[in-house]
């Protein structure tokens, strides 16, 4: 496996989007219930109430499927927050990332556990879930340390790792709870309390 890129909008006849969102939702309902191994065309085909043809007319193999349905359901443009002080756009960040585990994490915690086999995959939730989130809060940092609200030789690329590391950890690891304090908790370990407290 080379390349999973996702399969939608291919030349060909219409798409029903009634059909499509019964795919998803039974790839989704099998990633989360069965893994990635338990996900099966046969099973889609089955519990979509679609015929196989339908799903091999619009996807090749499982791989693409399974990504496409990932995608399409927790993919979203991250935005870099710029409320004017480290600590707010820290805390508005992690607050996106908070919203996006409570409403996909199960999702993103099922794919994600095939990742270490599948090393196609795994570039694939790199480039799909991770590059973007971890661009925009390098951004936050930077302009933190524009502002002197961070030393000039702060460890940015640490940094921006500590709040997604501990929300993914609660997510998959430990199952504590993706509280409403949170962001502000995060905030206060990434942020110096000498310059939250100005």
């Amino acid at each position: 496996m080379t390349d999973v890129a996702p399969a939608r909008g291919r030349a060909g006849r219409p798409r029903s989007e009634a059909c499509d969102l019964a795919i998803e939702g039974a790839v989704l309902d099998l990633l989360v219930e069965d893994g990635y191994p338990g996900v099966t065309m046969e099973g889609v085909a089955a519990r979509a109430g679609v015929g196989k043809a339908t799903l091999y007319r619009r996807w090749h193999a499982k791989d693409r499927l399974v990504l496409d349905a990932v995608i399409h359901r927790c993919g979203e443009h991250v935005v870099s927050p710029d409320t004017g002080s480290l600590r707010g756009d820290v805390v508005e960040h992690t607050r996106a990332l908070v919203t996006k585990f409570r409403l996909h994490g199960p999702i993103l915690r099922a794919f994600a556990a095939e990742t270490a086999r599948n090393p196609a995959l795994a570039e694939s939730f790199r480039r799909t879930f991770l590059d973007d989130r971890r661009a925009a809060m390098r951004e936050v940092l930077a302009r933190g340390v524009a502002r002197g609200e961070l030393p000039p030789d702060a460890d940015i690329e640490l940094l921006g790792d500590v709040g997604s590391a501990l929300l993914w950890h609660r997510l998959a690891i430990t199952g504590a709870p993706l509280s409403d304090d949170l962001p502000e908790r995060i905030a206060d370990l990434v942020v110096p309390v000498t310059v939250a407290s100005r």
